[in-house]
């Protein structure tokens, strides 16, 4: 516990892809310049000074606009997400730390690491396949930003409270 969801004027989230979330030390140093105003705070969790006692912050949104840029930053995230944590050899669906990135012509062939060019695959498919061509499920290609958080609403998402649910338009909540 120890973030802050930051939500544009317009209270959808600035970014998914990654989420865009700020330490609660700078949510509460942008409250107290006028650049945010706090929605939702942690119930049992105070800061406290000399004449001052305060909430933490669990959610805010920002006074002016912010215009994201929206593009996919390129990221075994983003490249697990875009092939919904399955393995394109296998079809099994893995948790993030029993995948691989794996690069469809080898770099040992002269594949480069790039959207088109790596898929997700698990530890055991990747080495079994080593430097060898494989045909993978998909095609591997590079998302557009709202197709990306479309997946990643519908995926189960990991947040630090309840209550950000009904800002992000996700699904399902694992609360960490």
């Amino acid at each position: 516990m120890s973030d802050t969801l930051l939500l544009n004027k317009d209270y959808t989230p600035i970014s998914v892809l990654p989420l865009s979330v700020i330490h609660w030390h700078h949510s509460v140093k942008l409250m107290f310049l006028g650049r945010i105003q706090v929605l939702e705070t942690y119930p049992d969790w105070y800061i406290n000074s000399e004449k001052l006692t305060l909430n933490v912050p669990s959610v805010a949104v920002t006074k002016e606009y912010f215009n994201p840029r929206r593009y996919v930053r390129f990221s075994r995230a983003n490249i697990y997400l875009r092939d919904l944590f399955q393995c394109q050899y296998c079809q099994d669906t893995f948790d993030f730390n029993d995948l691989t990135i794996d690069h469809v012509k080898p770099r040992s062939k002269g594949g480069e690491t790039s959207w088109e060019n790596c898929v997700t695959a698990c530890k055991s498919c990747n080495y079994k396949k080593s430097d060898k061509l494989y045909v993978p499920l998909s095609k591997p290609y590079q998302p557009d930003y709202w197709r990306l958080v479309t997946k990643w609403r519908n995926r189960p998402v990991r947040i630090n409270d309840p209550r950000w649910k009904k800002y992000l338009g996700v699904k399902e909540v694992k609360v960490a």
